[in-house]
This record gives C-alpha cells, sequence and structure tokens, in this order.
C-alpha cells in the first residue's frame, strides 16, 4: 500500500490537562524540526523545533502551556516548568511512539494543585540510572510507560526529594526496572499519592518501595492506590524484593489490586513494615487478591519496635475483601500494631497459616466476619511473646526443635532450642547457635515450619476475635455467606453489596433482579486471570440495579433492562452483545469520567446502547467493531486497537483534552456512515492540532492545526467524511470518490491548516491531476495538487469552514452555468443595433481584462492572446443571489461585449461561463469602465442552456428602471462615468479634456472611437447627474 500518512505521526492520546487560562502549544519533532525555529514558528506543527529540552529552555515558554512531541526517540530532559510534555503514545517502537532514552528529571520548582509538572502518551526507557526522577511537587503522569532495564538501570520512577505534594498517577506502567518499579528512598517524603490503573510487573526486586530512615524520619500519606497490577516482580528471588514494600505509610487505601507473584519467590506479597515513627495511622486494604507460583507469604502488616530505636506504633489497620491462593501465610500482623480489622475475607485457602497476631501485649484483632479453613471455626496455636533483645532466648512458637521461631533476617536452616540473641542490627538478628532447618523467612521474624498448619496464631499476650464464623467465601453486608453468587443475589436485600465474587467465568445466565453492589477482588481488567466474567448477564426485575464495585466482563450477551451503574475506576468488558431496550425505550448505562468499557471478542458488530455521562475510556478490540446507538461522550481517551466505531445518525464527542489512538488505522478508525460527527470539544488549554481519526470504507483522517483561535465555553469542531463523489464535483474523470463536512460552533476569528487523508480506492483517473478543493455551497477553490505518494492534500489558512474534496483543476467546478445576455454601451452605439469596433481594430484593447484597476477591484486572471473579432470592449459581470447585496463567491467575471450587443466569453462566439456557480436565479449586474452599471430588475435564471435575456428592449428589464434611448426603441447603458465614480458629473469633463487627442485605451474615450476628442463631451452633458441604480456602486 502507497499510503504513507507522514502527518499522523503525531497522535494525540486525558487524565486532565491542568493548564493556564490561555495556554500555547508549541510542537517538536526529531526529525522534521529545527532548534533554529522561532517560537512563532514552532507553535506550529509544520516547523517544529528539535529537541525537547530547546522547548523547555526557551523563554517564551511558560507555565501551563503544551509542548507537544512527534513520535521517534529522544534523549531525556530536565523539567524546570510546570508545562504539559505530551508525546504520541507509550510503547516501544518510535515509528508510533514517542520514546526518552535517558532520565527525565521532573525539577520545576513551587506548583499548586492547577500548576503541575505532567508527562502524557510517552515512554522512558532507559539502560542507566532511574527513568523518571520526581524531585519537585504537584506532579501527574499519565499514559506514561518507565523502565529501567539492563544492571546500569534502577527505577521506573524515583521520588527523589522530602517533603513532596501531590503525584497522580493515571493508566501507567512501571515495568521491566531493575530494581523497583516506583521507589522512595529513606529521605523521601510525599503527602498525597494517587495511582490508578497502572501496573507495576516484571520488576528486578520490587514492585514499589519505600524505605525509612532511623534519624528524622519521613512519612508517605493520603495514599490511594486503586485498580492496579502488580504482576511477577523480584523473579530471582532476591532477599530484598517484596512486592508492595513500605517502612513509612499514613492515611492509605489499597484497593482492588492483583498481587501476582512469580514462580519460585519467597517474598512477600504486600510488606508494611512500618518503622521509626509512632505516628503511623489508618491503612487500608480492600477488594484485593494475593496469587502465588510458590508458596509464601501473602500480606503482612508491621511497626516494628523490635529492630532499632525509635520505634514504631501503627493504629488502626483494615483489611477486607480479600483472598489469597497458595500462600503459605495469608495475613500476618507483627510488633506495635492496634485495632486491626479484618472483614469479609477467605482466609481459608491457606498452607500453614491463616491469619497471625504477633503484635505487642493488648493488640487484638477482630477477625470476624470470615471464612476460616473448611468453613469450620478456626483452631487457635498460642505461644508466648516478647522482644529480642541481646541475652533473651529466641522463643519457639510450639515446643519444638521444628516449630516457629522468632528471629530477624535469618536466612536458612531452622533454629536449635536455647539459642540465644548475641547481637542485633538493622536488618538481622545473630543467635548463639547456627540454624538446623529450612523455611525461614527474613526481616518477618518468625521462622516457619511447613509440616504444621492452623488457622490462628498469636502470642499469650495478644487477641484474635473471630465470630461469626462464615462457611463461604462470598459474603454480603449483613455478614451472611453463601455458596455461589446465584444464592447471594436471591439472599441479599436490595441496596446491598456483596463481596467477593470468584475471578472466572459464571456459566450459565446470571440475573440481578434487584439494586444490588458487586465486587470481584482484584484488578481483572489488567490481570485478566483475576476477571470475574459472566456467561451471560441479565439486570431485570423492579427496582434491580448492578452496580459494579470492580471490574467485570459479560462473555456472552449482557441484557440491561434496568441500570448497569460502571461505577469509579471500574472497567465493563464486553465480549458479546448487549441489549438494553425495553418496550421501545433504551435503558442506559451509567458510566461518567472515570467509568471506563472495553469491546473484544470476535461476535458480531456490538451496538453500544446510550452511556450515560459517558465514559472516561472506550477501547476496542474487535475486528467487527462497534456501533452507536446514541451519541456517546468520552472524558479521555478513544483507544481503537483493532476495529472500527461507527456513529449511523449519533455523534461520538471527545472532551477538551481526550484523545485517540489507532496504532493500525487501516483497520481501527472511526466510521461516519450517516449523519453523525466525531466531534472534538475545545479550551484555551487544549492541544492546537487534533487527528479526526474518521473514515467511511477506508481511512480518511483530518489533521486539524488552529494557528489561531477565539473560544467560548462549550466550543467544538465536528468532521464527517463519506466515500462518493461530492454531489456538486463535475468531473468525470480525475477525482476523489470522497469528501470531507465539518461543523463548529463557539470557534470564532479562527485559522487552521488541515490534511486530510484518503485511500487509495477513492482516487478515480489520475491521481496527479487532481487538486484538494473547497465547496462554499455555491463554487469551488482549488488548491495544491495532492500528494500522490503520501495519499493526501492540504488546505491551509481556513477561516471558516465548508466542504472539502478533490478533482482536476478545471472541470471540479464546471457546472456549465452560463451569462446569456445582450446590452447596448451608449457611446459606441452607431445603429442599426451596432456599435462601432474602433478600438479593436486599432488594437488598443488589452489582451488581460482592465478591471482590476477599476472602480470594480476585480483581479481575475482572464487574459486572451488576441481580442476576437467583433469585439467593442471588455465588460465586468458579477452575479447576486440578493438585488441589494454583493456577488456571491466565485460569480465575478469579464468578458467580451460585441458589435451586436452579445456578451461572450473569451472565445468571442459562446456565452459566459461561470465557473464553480451552481444553477440558480440570480440577479445579473453589468459594468464598463467609463459606463454606468446596469442590473437586471429580477433574478434571471442561469443553468447550462441559460435563456437570452436582453436589456434593450425595456426599462422593465432593468434595476431602477432608467436606461439611455439609443434611437428605434433601443435601450444602453449610460456613457460618462469618465472618472469611474459610479456618478457622471463635472468631474467627467475634466478627464476628457487632459486627454484630449489621446489615441490609447483611455478612460477618457467615451465614444470608444480610438480618440478623445470633443465629440466626447455631449455624453457628459446629456447625462449630468445620471449615477448608478445599481446597490453597492
Amino acid at each position: 500500500m502507497k499510503k504513507i500518512y507522514n502527518f499522523l505521526l503525531i497522535l494525540f492520546a486525558n487524565f486532565i490537562l491542568l493548564s493556564s487560562a490561555q495556554s500555547a502549544t508549541f510542537y517538536v519533532n526529531a526529525v522534521t524540526g529545527s532548534n533554529g525555529n522561532s517560537p512563532s514558528q514552532a507553535t506550529n506543527i509544520e516547523t517544529p523545533w528539535q529537541s525537547v529540552q530547546h522547548a523547555i529552555d526557551n523563554a517564551s515558554v511558560v507555565d501551563g502551556d503544551n509542548v507537544v512531541i512527534a513520535a521517534g526517540t529522544y534523549p531525556g530532559f530536565n523539567l524546570t516548568k510546570r508545562i504539559n510534555i505530551i508525546g504520541a503514545w507509550k510503547g516501544s517502537n518510535p515509528v508510533l511512539n514517542t520514546v526518552f532514552n535517558t532520565t527525565v528529571t521532573l525539577n520545576a520548582p513551587g506548583g499548586t494543585s492547577s500548576q503541575r509538572m505532567v508527562l502524557k502518551n510517552l515512554r522512558v526507557s532507559v539502560t542507566l540510572g532511574d527513568a523518571i526522577d520526581m524531585r519537585h511537587s504537584y506532579v501527574t503522569l499519565e499514559n506514561v510507560f518507565a523502565s529501567a532495564t539492563t544492571s546500569s538501570g534502577v527505577n521506573g520512577l524515583r521520588v527523589n526529594r522530602e517533603n513532596l505534594t501531590d503525584l497522580m498517577i493515571e493508566s501507567c506502567n512501571f515495568n521491566n526496572c531493575n530494581y523497583a518499579g516506583i521507589d522512595f528512598p529513606s529521605f523521601a517524603s510525599l503527602d498525597g499519592f494517587i495511582m490508578r490503573n497502572s501496573t507495576v510487573s516484571e520488576n528486578g526486586y520490587f514492585g514499589i518501595v519505600a524505605f525509612q530512615r532511623r534519624n528524622d524520619p519521613t512519612m508517605i500519606e493520603n495514599v490511594n492506590i486503586s485498580h492496579c497490577a502488580f504482576v511477577n516482580n523480584n523473579p530471582t528471588n532476591q532477599v530484598q524484593g517484596h512486592t508492595i514494600y513500605f517502612e513509612k505509610l499514613r492515611n492509605s487505601v489499597f484497593e482492588n489490586l492483583s498481587v501476582v507473584m512469580p514462580p519460585g519467590n519467597i517474598r512477600i506479597g504486600i510488606d508494611i513494615n512500618l518503622l521509626a515513627r509512632l505516628d503511623y495511622s489508618n491503612i487500608e486494604i480492600r477488594n484485593t487478591r494475593v496469587f502465588r507460583a510458590t508458596p509464601g507469604s501473602g500480606i503482612w502488616v508491621q511497626a516494628r519496635n523490635d529492630l532499632f530505636d525509635p520505634p514504631a506504633s501503627l493504629e488502626n489497620v483494615t483489611l477486607r475483601g480479600l483472598t489469597f491462593d497458595n500462600c503459605d501465610t495469608l495475613i500476618a500482623f507483627n510488633r506495635q500494631v492496634n485495632n486491626m480489622t479484618v472483614d469479609k475475607c477467605d482466609l481459608s485457602n491457606y498452607l500453614v497459616y491463616g491469619l497471625v497476631n504477633y503484635t505487642d501485649q493488648g493488640g487484638t484483632i477482630n477477625a470476624s466476619n470470615n471464612k476460616w479453613k473448611n468453613g469450620a471455626t478456626p483452631d487457635t496455636t498460642v505461644i508466648s511473646g516478647g522482644l529480642l533483645v541481646n541475652g533473651s532466648n529466641i522463643i519457639s512458637f510450639m515446643p519444638s526443635t521444628s516449630g516457629i521461631f522468632i528471629g530477624m533476617g535469618i536466612v536458612g536452616p531452622g533454629i536449635p532450642p536455647n539459642t540465644y540473641v548475641t547481637n542485633r542490627s538493622p536488618n538481622t538478628i545473630t543467635m548463639s547457635n547456627p540454624a538446623t532447618a529450612d523455611g525461614f523467612i527474613p526481616q518477618i521474624g518468625f521462622a516457619f515450619n511447613f509440616n504444621t498448619s492452623t488457622n490462628l496464631v498469636r502470642t499469650s499476650l495478644n487477641f484474635i476475635n473471630y465470630s461469626n464464623t462464615l462457611p463461604n467465601s462470598i459474603i454480603n453486608q449483613a455478614n451472611v455467606s453463601f455458596p455461589d453468587l446465584a444464592s447471594a443475589i436471591s439472599g441479599t436485600t436490595s441496596g446491598g453489596t456483596i463481596w467477593n465474587v470468584p475471578d472466572s467465568t459464571i456459566a450459565g445466565t446470571t440475573t440481578i433482579d434487584k439494586n444490588l453492589t458487586l465486587i470481584s477482588p482484584g484488578a481483572g481488567f489488567l490481570f485478566k486471570e483475576h476477571q470475574t466474567s459472566f456467561d451471560n448477564l441479565v439486570i431485570s426485575g423492579a427496582g434491580s440495579q448492578f452496580n459494579m464495585g470492580s471490574d467485570f466482563a459479560v462473555s456472552n450477551n449482557l441484557t440491561a433492562n434496568n441500570l448497569v451503574r460502571i461505577g469509579l475506576d471500574n472497567t465493563l468488558s464486553i465480549n458479546g452483545s448487549i441489549s438494553s431496550v425495553v418496550d421501545g425505550i433504551p435503558v442506559p448505562i451509567e458510566g461518567g469520567n472515570r467509568s471506563d468499557m472495553f469491546i473484544g471478542g470476535t461476535s458480531s458488530t456490538l451496538v453500544i446502547p446510550h452511556i450515560e455521562n459517558g465514559l472516561r475510556t472506550l477501547q476496542i478490540n474487535r475486528a467487527n467493531g462497534a456501533s452507536l446507538a446514541d451519541n456517546l461522550g468520552l472524558s479521555r481517551l478513544l483507544f481503537l486497537q483493532n476495529g472500527n466505531i461507527s456513529l449511523n445518525t449519533f455523534n461520538l464527542s471527545l472532551a477538551n483534552d481526550a484523545s485517540i489512538f489507532n496504532p493500525f488505522p487501516t483497520s481501527s478508525f472511526v466510521e461516519t456512515n450517516g449523519t453523525g460527527n466525531l466531534r472534538k470539544y475545545y479550551s484555551s488549554a487544549s492541544l492546537t492540532a487534533f487527528n479526526y481519526a474518521i473514515g467511511k470504507g477506508a481511512y480518511s483522517p483530518v489533521q486539524v492545526f488552529f494557528s489561531q483561535w477565539t473560544l467560548t465555553p462549550g466550543a467544538y469542531l465536528d468532521a464527517n467524511t463519506k466515500n462518493v463523489i461530492h454531489p456538486y464535483n463535475n468531473c468525470t474523470n480525475d477525482y476523489l470518490k470522497r469528501f470531507w463536512t465539518f461543523n463548529q460552533s463557539g470557534i470564532t476569528s479562527y485559522s487552521t491548516n488541515n490534511t486530510f487523508g484518503y485511500d487509495n480506492g477513492d482516487i478515480v483517473g489520475t491521481e496527479a491531476n487532481i487538486y484538494g478543493a473547497e465547496w462554499n455551497g455555491i463554487s469551488w477553490t482549488t488548491f495544491s495538487p495532492v500528494n500522490a505518494a503520501g495519499n493526501f492534500f492540504k488546505v491551509n489558512n481556513v477561516t471558516a469552514y465548508k466542504e472539502y474534496s478533490g478533482g482536476g483543476q478545471f472541470c471540479i467546478g464546471d457546472f456549465g452555468t452560463v451569462i446569456n445576455i445582450k446590452v447596448y454601451l451608449e457611446g459606441p452605439y452607431i445603429g442599426g443595433g451596432l456599435m462601432r469596433t474602433n478600438i479593436n481594430s486599432d488594437g488598443l484593447i488589452p489582451s488581460a481584462q482592465p478591471y482590476n484597476t477599476s472602480q470594480y477591484n476585480y483581479n481575475g486572471t482572464e487574459f486572451v492572446g488576441s481580442i476576437p473579432a467583433g469585439v467593442v470592449d471588455w465588460v465586468y459581470l458579477e452575479i447576486r443571489s440578493s438585488d441589494n447585496g454583493v456577488a456571491i463567491p466565485g460569480g465575478r467575471r469579464a468578458a467580451f461585449v460585441k458589435e451586436d450587443g452579445s456578451v461572450v466569453d473569451l472565445d468571442g462566439l459562446n456565452p459566459v461561463k461561470i465557473t464553480g456557480i451552481l444553477p440558480g436565479n440570480y440577479y445579473v449586474v453589468v459594468g464598463h469602465r467609463n459606463h454606468l452599471p446596469i442590473m437586471s430588475a429580477n433574478a434571471l435564471t442561469l443553468n447550462t442552456s441559460s435563456p437570452l435575456f436582453d436589456f434593450s428592449t425595456s426599462l422593465l428589464n432593468v434595476y431602477g428602471g432608467e436606461e439611455a434611448a439609443l434611437g428605434s426603441g433601443v435601450l444602453g447603458m449610460y456613457s460618462g462615468d469618465a472618472n469611474k465614480s459610479f456618478l457622471i458629473s463635472a468631474a467627467d469633463y475634466t478627464v476628457v479634456t487632459n486627454n484630449l487627442l489621446s489615441t490609447i485605451y483611455n478612460y477618457g474615450d467615451l465614444n470608444l472611437s480610438g480618440v478623445v476628442t470633443a465629440a466626447d463631451y455631449p455624453f457628459i452633458t446629456r447625462n449630468l447627474l445620471k449615477s448608478s441604480n445599481v446597490p453597492n456602486f
């Protein structure tokens, strides 16, 4: 295929761009750019800068501006301003993605919640150091892939300073790093950390790690990490390498996480191991799954007072809606932790221990409303408790040399009896005897005998309350458990919530017949093994409603006879079909600006119903695509992975900062198969360029670049394309079988450059002969020829959108509309229905039309090599749609009037053709350089065979009812306007006097005799004070 679509290398995909009231957009392109371009030039997508650092350092780029980076490979940069750095996409292929290969440092001081450093739609992949180095507050990362590969790489993101504020992460990937996906060194502190819909996977040691320091300890607080997948971190089982590890944390929530441990890894899934502060509080882990390929611990929550001073203390921990697979110990609390709640968890699936409480004296876990081993009352093992200090015996959990022992930092065999502590460091305990049995877990404080199994383990100093033991893992808000989801739905009252929906396909048809919230632990969309998929799902019955508390999928049919509410940060995946019409009335699915939908599978085209409040992201990966049954709005992203979305008669609207990514555009685009449009909203902070990824039958995009605009709230531009010849394209060969239409609102004083892409199948005839063209509703204007190598054409400096297509330069606007009129000029009239042709026979008539410097200000290009025989002079013609208006666009011509009064085209024979003018009814104006103009009294019917209209036969034919009487009932245009004022006055005598005896083409030659003489004065005298009756002349 020939098409290149070079102009689409910049693909724009929205967290939230928080910018100044009027943001400028600058462009960078490593291939086509030049740092020698001025800032004004760099605001044009066609003349970008070459390097990102040059853009950042330029004084014209200020806080709140956008810097848009084309696809390609770039060095990293030091971001010293609070601007938006926006790439093409975050993949690894630099042909389609923006890839940085050295560290990106976020280093702009100051900032507020609305003045941020933003990275969006890009990849930072380094082989040395950290990918992203955050050194100042107020940072947004959206759709960013950060990796630090090779042994010299370190972290995906390093938070590299204390007292930082406000880090927001959305739809990012911190994967394939040598050390950690996200790293908080011991000195780093952060207040406000949100991470959603992201992955932290395949990292060498930790997924996310936060270390603490002993002196002047720091804090990470106000954290919300939700709908994220932490998969296969620490695949080589490094001693330091838990998937989620925090030594400092306060006021934090982890929810809807998938934590997946790789084969051979025995480290902890989630380890909250707090050190050196007494003010830790309020940690929640909710609706999360931990899966292990090799047995090891699931979740540990610790506030250590047995390592070094100062000790740590933690108040208030809630674990709710958790499930585990292949974990030896599911949950353990250690040392100085108080007010612990474990609720609605499946604690039955352990290999050794379900719940461990090794907290200090009085530490109590409220572990009611959980499922235990075999659904029975849990058994409990109680051991002696104590701190590890020098000289103290290592205390056995059980009276056995192969039991559970308390220790710290020892890897290897178990501990012989009567072993005591000889030394203690921040990370290790030294003992008087070497260990003798396998099974010790470092940095936890326990060594396990895997031959021993019990539901609960606690010391003699603390407690575990476990009332209301439940036989099943599916649990509702009334703390009733059920063996399966159908029973849970039946047994839960309307308005209730059901936790721990299984992560598998639920066979058959599931019917929700009341208002229920369902929660399936984990990040099911990002880690499909943790996703609940309904075979068929029906929402039906009075008051029924399905509230999603997590990601869900439907394999076959979703019958939404009542409301489906997707909810915050959840993804509804549809791999079959949706039916949401009851008695002919559409039933909406409720979305919102934090609700996502995925359309996959191999079924036929999915009809998307009305989505109330729109969606944040719509992703399509279905060869048969999707189509709209109602208008749809997207606040962030349309991701066309595979398959089209057909609009039918509905609009697909993208918010101010939303974008489209379609990496395989020939098979994935917005199909404008009806009257529905792709609508893009704009604000003063929006990017000035946008690619309308539209097509009909084939991909036919339009890249629109605004060089200037004035916007009102709610401003938008619509685009549509059709794969048929434009109805007013008159070419029979050499044309595009496609056209584009636009509609805008709220955008004024604008100018745009537009690049139209077309498919090979749109070409009829010889492509090189086709020109881009604009249809204004009346006539065509042609622009430059198409780019045949790239299959596109450009239309620049558009200040009012019309319709666009392509055709031969001379055929596209040839409607064959002609002006067929007869008129006489008083000056040269000699009687008998004839006018003199002296200035023609004397060779005085110019080859080019003379009205470009006359009163008519007409810049037409009419030109002849020789003046045809019988021509009296050039005349000016225009056609109007109303009598008091002006010429319609394209409705002006210069032509010849012959001796018999016929007005002819440049060939001297045929009526005058008005190229590009539709047949219709028009007022016809005739002007001459020294006669007063006239206009038809009424609109004339003009077409390919316009009937002759004779101005000379009746005053009723002339607007205003005045003409010169030439004798024998013949009428003509008044002569005498020598000074071109549309008024015959004494001033015209002066023109004649000043040119007496002149023998050139002269305005004073009123009788067109070829010489200015006294014979020209009488025309002024008898017509004195006559003026034009033509409005606006």
